[in-house]
């Protein structure tokens, strides 16, 4: 039991982090219409742990079985010795014996459901004990305030690798993932021992040559110790390389007190990882990393808590309302926070999900500025907003205002702006290539002069544009004294007794009408069999049966036993798998309906509520609830069965259950009001504890750098006791019945004792020793079956939040549309916007306030606009991620209204500003409903410049991206741009007639981003092409503009017609970056000359 509950638990680990995954990618699932395939596997996952589950039931059931024929063995043996000993058996002594032997019933009974718990109990203890003795982080930095500089780094560093991280964490979600990894593995080894091969075949080689120049030589050992050649040393090189992770090799900072530093470089050079190791999250193999002060820390994907606005930015400090209305408007969030219904106090869903990417960026950025910490790392801020906020962020918070004596260290894609910092580091495959003040660097950096020259025409100069930007301070405060709304809605909970239209559809998951009158049968037989050798028992003392011989006596009742034996078998098994059938159907039930539920859903539901009910509900469901279940009905049959024995022999005595059945019943009634909800209570709470759960290991390195393990660690014992609290009452509850049974029974007891005592001269002494027999008997199974029943109730209260789960509001789905989409539809890409109005949630304001707009088959459109003018909007009503209140979107002719959402997902390709990977092989990841032939993938891993069209690959870039290649949680070993990249790449796998990019190049170098948009021109030529963009130089060649603001459509027409209009919105834009006609004419030749 103990093995197969352990290998059970590690597939149980698999489901429930792929299940994870796919929550958090939730929105993305939807856009590529993955659910049915993603269900599929988690479905997979979760019969492969049924399956387990179902061998170990065969242990259980015989262990269960065989603790059931235990009192039946010990009658057996007393009885049969107490034949053979000549002495006589009497209806007295049988009765008095077997409530003797029944007294051990109860433990026994109870004795498999302890092993078996002790089995659990054991792998947990195994697993928190791996946990515990797991390496934990070194001293990853020192803080020390006598040193002069702020941040002094002199070292090597390296991540972990994604195998080594793999194995520590179990396999890999994906089934065919762990097929991937050994096949990768066995590869990495084969290629290691072909060159190895070599190696020993150049050193005989070369021993030999020795050998010819001096014959003694090799008698002497001359040949043992040979130096390698050059030859060799580069092999020797490749065969390490290949196992090496990404690593930063001879870092060294020197970062003064209160300098603005820049770090530039391509995507994937290491920028980013600079800031993971000085914070302590790369493994330092040597050297040291010294602050002089405290820091903060903004992180390249911000990690926004499910809380309110002011919260997140407070995170743990007191509130100062100057301090923080001056964070507000450097961060340029005051415009923000008027649009939102609650202002400062509006709550945030999990990981900002009613948020843009601009407003998580700014919040996360607002927290770096309100910290008291001196040196502040900044990882990319500015590529999430647009060119006019980002200037303001610049002027407002980094270079004057709450960052402006601060030691800033920051990464960026944003070249402009490094004539604005004290010093810059060029970084270039893991290493610093160059480094200098802007002006040295722009007379003699190569490296950097180069970036500088690729830089082009991008979003800069220096106006001011706070002007713009800046908001009265009292149309933010107007919100301040407003209570924060819940985003979240409050976790749905019944009232009162679990109904039975419950337990109706829990029998029908098990397959009612099957299994039904199976386990009918079962425990008919079963309590049959148990009164029938009771009564044998009678015959037996009264030698009834003609003919009988003692042994034969004997024998029946033997037989009679083994057959209870295997009867309990049977009827243990049975209940086991129909649990497990139910298990199974409810399982898939509730993944269909979360899977297919509104994005709504989502946005008002935490993720660890959720799992909650996936992982703890189903366990109860699995483990726990049919042998509860059995073990009632087998009570309440063996209850009938009890009374019907006594009114057959003794119909006197029938009278004792009627105090027993008013006491027990009133007393279960009162406990049952309270039981249930104590237990709903402990869901609860154990939903919320899960979610804060998720929401800490998320943020682990904001919450480190930052230093609030402390506060991180209280707040977890506290979600801790809070639950246990609940889970203590459930148990105390409990305890509180058990106690009130047993007094009912030993006052009846005591009752009838005293009875006996004070008539034993007119009642027979021997009735009266028969009824307390049968009276101990009778308070021990009312007992038991009032307790068991309550416990049954309880645990059926998982079944009750599972069922909500599968009751959920399905999105519309392909048989549900009124019509269906011509084939291959759409074949041409034209899209007409008519009067769309879009809201949402109901009760939430329009943000689409009736826009309409046509776009033509083929036609490349960008779409600009500032923060909140209804961009991302309108990408969400094209794919039906919320439908529209009014209006209607056509493509081809045909209202998507009216098309399966399956239908419609598919035939649109989308690129996310915020990219999802999964846990598997990067071929899962890009393909995972397989396409694509693997050539065309790499095919197009080329083309998105992830590999190298021609000549030889880096053997690093091929360990980081060949199809085998192991993508960790959430993408974790690749960098925030080679994640766009290889989002990208999944469009180019659908080769879409509709393609829409989201930012999808806003954290890419400018070289980078130039070729990605020369692919985008090439291989998209006959699609339609929706781009929402920051960096205007990016879609300037584009066929038209479309400008939003304020949920309307502000201008729509080709690029230079808006850019001649003086008073174009568009125009205003490009003067904020800085573009003039003359840029944009030459923009536009250079795309249409390729």
């Amino acid at each position: 039991m103990i093995s197969q509950r352990q290998k059970c638990v590690k597939i149980t680990d698999r489901r429930v982090r792929l299940t994870t995954e796919v929550l958090q990618g939730i929105r993305l699932i939807k856009a590529y219409g993955w659910e049915a395939f993603y269900a599929h596997h988690i479905t997979n996952l979760r019969e492969q742990e049924i399956s387990r589950i179902k061998k170990s039931s065969i242990a259980a059931a015989l262990l269960i079985s065989t603790f059931y024929f235990l009192p039946v063995i010990a009658n057996v043996i007393a009885f049969i010795t107490y034949g053979l000993t000549g002495h006589q058996l009497t209806i007295a002594k049988i009765f008095t014996a077997l409530q003797l032997f029944n007294a051990m019933r109860v433990p026994l009974l109870l004795f498999p459901l302890v092993l078996s718990s002790l089995a659990d109990a054991m792998v947990a203890f195994q697993r928190i004990c791996s946990f515990l003795t797991a390496e934990e982080l070194a001293e990853t930095y020192v803080i020390d305030p006598s040193q002069p500089q702020a941040l002094y780094v002199d070292g090597d560093f390296e991540w972990e690798t994604t195998l080594k991280l793999q194995a520590t964490s179990e396999e890999a979600d994906i089934p065919a993932a762990e097929k991937l990894r050994k096949e990768a593995e066995k590869k990495a080894a084969e290629k290691k021992a072909e060159k190895q091969k070599k190696k020993e075949a150049k050193l005989k080689a070369k021993s030999k040559q020795l050998d010819d120049k001096n014959p003694d030589a090799a008698d002497n050992g001359a040949g043992e110790g040979l130096p390698s050649t050059a030859d060799d040393v580069a092999q020797d090189k490749d065969a390490k390389e290949d196992e090496k992770p990404f690593a930063l090799e001879d870092l060294h900072l020197d970062v003064k007190k209160g300098a603005f530093v820049a770090i530039v470089g391509r995507v994937g050079s290491g920028k980013s990882s600079i800031l993971q190791a000085v914070i302590g999250e790369m493994r330092r193999t040597r050297g040291k990393v010294v602050f002089n002060d405290r820091m903060a820390y903004f992180p390249q994907s911000p990690w926004i808590k499910n809380a309110t606005v002011r919260e997140n930015i407070l995170f743990g400090q007191a509130y100062d309302e100057k301090r923080f209305h001056e964070v507000i408007h450097a961060c340029g969030l005051e415009h923000d926070l008027q649009v939102l219904s609650h202002g400062e106090n509006t709550e945030i869903g999990e990981k900002g999900i009613n948020l843009s990417g601009g407003q998580k960026a700014r919040i996360s950025l607002a927290r770096a500025a309100y910290s008291t910490a001196e040196i502040v790392l900044l990882d990319d801020p500015l590529s999430a907003v647009d060119a006019h906020v980002g200037k303001h962020v610049l002027e407002n918070c980094f270079l004057q205002g709450p960052l402006a004596n601060r030691t800033r260290i920051l990464v960026t894609h944003s070249l402009h702006i490094l004539d604005k910092t004290d010093y810059i580091y060029v970084m270039d495959n893991g290493k610093i290539v160059e480094e200098g003040t802007y002006t040295d660097l722009c007379s003699g950096g190569a490296a950097f002069s180069r970036l500088i020259e690729e830089h082009g025409h991008v979003e800069s100069g220096t106006q001011s544009s706070s002007a713009k930007v800046s908001k009265n301070l009292q149309v933010i405060k107007k919100n301040d004294s407003t209570t924060a709304t819940a985003l979240m809605e409050d976790e749905e909970r019944n009232v009162g007794a679990v109904t039975w239209d419950v337990y109706k559809k829990y029998l029908r998951n098990a397959g009612g009408l099957i299994w039904a009158p199976i386990l009918l049968v079962l425990l008919v037989l079963v309590e049959g069999n148990n009164v029938f050798t009771t009564l044998f028992l009678g015959f037996w003392s009264g030698q009834t049966i003609h003919g009988f011989t003692q042994g034969q006596y004997m024998g029946v009742y033997g037989g009679l036993g083994a057959a209870l034996s295997v009867s309990t078998f049977l009827l243990t098994y049975a209940f086991m798998v129909a649990g497990l059938v139910a298990s199974l159907s409810l399982y898939r039930g509730a993944l269909a309906g979360v899977l297919n539920s509104r994005v709504s859903f989502f946005d008002t539901t935490p993720i660890g509520r959720i799992l909650s009910r996936l992982s703890k509900d189903q366990d109860t469901i699995d483990s726990t609830l049919p042998h509860i279940i059995m073990q009632f009905l087998v009570t309440f049959f063996s209850v009938i069965g009890t009374v019907g024995l006594v009114f057959y022999t003794f119909p006197y005595l029938g009278i004792i259950f009627l105090p027993l059945a008013v006491l027990y019943y009133g007393a279960s009634i009162y406990y049952r009001r309270s039981s249930v909800e104590t237990k709903r209570l402990d869901s609860l709470m154990r939903s919320i504890l899960y979610g804060s759960y998720t929401e800490t290991l998320t943020g682990l390195p904001t919450i480190r750098a930052y230093g609030m393990q402390t506060r991180s660690i209280k707040d977890a014992e506290h979600g801790l006791n809070m639950e246990n609290r609940a889970y203590l009452m459930t148990v105390l509850s409990q305890r509180w019945l058990a106690l009130r049974l047993e007094f009912f029974a030993n006052a009846l007891v005591l009752g009838i004792g005293l009875f006996g005592a004070g008539f034993r001269n007119t009642v027979n002494p021997a009735k009266i020793s028969v009824v307390l027999s049968y009276t101990l008997g009778a308070t021990q199974i009312f007992s038991e079956m009032i307790s068991l029943f309550a416990q049954s109730e309880q645990n059926m209260n998982a079944v009750e939040r599972i069922l909500h789960y599968v009751e959920l509001l399905p999105e519309e789905s392909d048989s549900d549309a009124p019509i269906e989409a011509p084939k291959s539809w759409p074949t041409k890409g034209s899209i007409s916007v008519q009067d769309l109005k879009l809201a949402y949630r109901e009760g939430l304001p329009i943000v689409l306030k009736g826009i309409s707009f046509d776009v033509k088959a083929g036609e490349k459109v960008g779409i600009v606009g500032r923060t909140g003018s209804g961009k991302s909007s309108i990408i969400q009503a094209l794919l039906r991620m919320v439908e529209a209140q009014g209006g209607k979107i056509e493509i081809d002719g045909v209202d998507i209204s009216t098309v399966g959402l399956h239908t419609l997902r598919t035939s649109i390709a989308f690129v996310p500003q915020d990219t999802t990977l999964f846990l598997g092989t990067l071929r899962d990841n890009l393909d995972p409903e397989k396409l694509r032939t693997d050539a065309e993938l790499i095919s197009i891993l080329q083309q998105a410049w992830l590999l190298p069209k021609e000549g030889p690959i880096d053997p690093a870039v091929e360990a980081k991206f060949s199809l085998d290649s192991t993508v960790g949680d959430e993408g974790s070993n690749y960098s925030a741009g080679e994640k766009q990249l290889l989002a990208l790449c999944r469009a180019l796998v659908k080769k879409s007639r509709i393609i829409i990019l989201d930012e999808a190049t806003s954290s890419v170098d400018v070289e980078t981003d130039s070729k990605i948009q020369k692919t985008i021109q090439a291989e998209f030529a006959d699609s339609t092409l929706l781009c929402i963009a920051h960096r205007l130089n990016t879609i300037v060649h584009y066929d038209r503009i479309l400008v939003m603001d304020d949920g309307k459509v502000a201008e729509f027409d080709s690029v230079l017609t808006l850019f001649d209009r003086p008073d174009s919105l568009f125009r205003s834009l490009c003067n904020e970056a800085q573009l003039t006609r003359a840029d944009i004419t030459k923009l536009r030749a250079e795309h249409a000359s390729h």
